[in-house]
């Protein structure tokens, strides 16, 4: 673990995907804010802004607030504008990727989500970590 813990906010309404998601994420050495969609997602942010949170991870179709939402609330907060942002996307969601690209998006990471997929996604934004190899 680094000096400092570093957190990454995941938004995914399907348990069974989220349960992956956080599993793959720790396997990555980050600690993590589990949440059902972009409302609880947002509380996180504004909850933890003394936190290191270093990506966002978001599905698109959610309930409540979706990716996209919480996207453009991200990108037009002065402390998260910048804040890594990868979307979780079926194939057949492309005109959802199309206002993603507009507003800055980061990266998607596929369905079915795979730790390879998401190591891969991950060494993209952060070129300069060290991440372990799938174990097991």
């Amino acid at each position: 673990m680094s000096a400092e813990e570093e957190f990454i906010v995941v938004a995914e309404d399907s348990a069974p995907n989220r349960t992956i998601l956080v599993h793959l994420l720790k396997k990555l050495n980050y600690s993590i804010f589990d949440c059902e969609d972009g409302v609880q997602a947002w509380q996180a942010l504004e909850e933890n802004k003394d936190k290191k949170i270093v990506a966002v991870i978001s599905d698109i179709m959610m309930p409540n607030m979706d990716g996209l939402e919480l996207l453009k609330k991200t990108r037009e907060d002065e402390q998260y504008k910048d804040i890594p942002f990868l979307l979780v996307t079926a194939v057949s969601e492309k005109e959802y990727i199309f206002q993603a690209k507009n507003l800055n998006v980061n990266g998607y990471i596929l369905k079915p989500v795979t730790f390879q997929r998401v190591s891969k996604k991950l060494q993209e934004l952060f070129p300069e970590r060290k991440f372990p190899k799938l174990v097991g």
